[in-house]
């Protein structure tokens, strides 16, 4: 009996794919290219450090975001808020990192696009991967303001990772 559910089963989720094959966004003619303040010769992304205005910063923490959904969105940006709220904006450097589906939380028509601003300018960070942003057929200006573009978000994470900071995915 169960056999036969199985095969109309998988031949909907085959048909699904293939189907889904041919939805990509268009191609982009240039690739994004990485916020000049971010570039390394000798890696891919600049080596992190305290900022000017954070030299008291006790702890680095590095948000990851790959989901399109909502509400996973909505709570990585909870959970930066009140890690920095816990420890205070000068004693914890926070780093939100899109990609994948997750690039979504870091385009100008998000519905958080006035929180981000708002975290941004309480010093939480946002990176965007310009390899999602190639693949979205999106560009720089298709962003929040604030987001800056690393040339691959897990490659950022793993460096910032290998660099001290504490990784959360929520």
């Amino acid at each position: 009996m169960k056999r036969l559910y199985l095969i109309p089963l998988l031949s909907l989720g085959l048909a699904f794919v293939l189907s889904s094959a041919g939805l990509q966004a268009a191609k982009l003619d240039k690739t994004p290219e990485a916020s000049a303040d971010l570039f390394h010769p000798k890696r891919v992304t600049s080596i992190p450090q305290a900022p000017e205005d954070k030299p008291f910063a006790e702890h680095a923490v590095v948000f990851h975001i790959s989901s399109g959904d909502e509400f996973a969105q909505k709570l990585v940006l909870n959970n930066a808020q009140n890690l920095q709220r816990f420890y205070g904006p000068d004693k914890v450097q926070i780093e939100v990192v899109a990609y994948g589906p997750g690039l979504r939380t870091l385009f100008r028509e998000n519905s958080q696009a006035g929180r981000i601003k708002n975290l941004a300018d309480s010093g939480i960070e946002f990176t965007a991967c310009a390899n999602t942003m190639r693949n979205m057929g999106r560009d720089t200006p298709s962003l929040h303001k604030v987001a800056k573009v690393v040339p691959g978000g897990v490659v950022r994470i793993m460096e910032l990772q290998e660099a001290g900071w504490t990784y959360i995915r929520p």
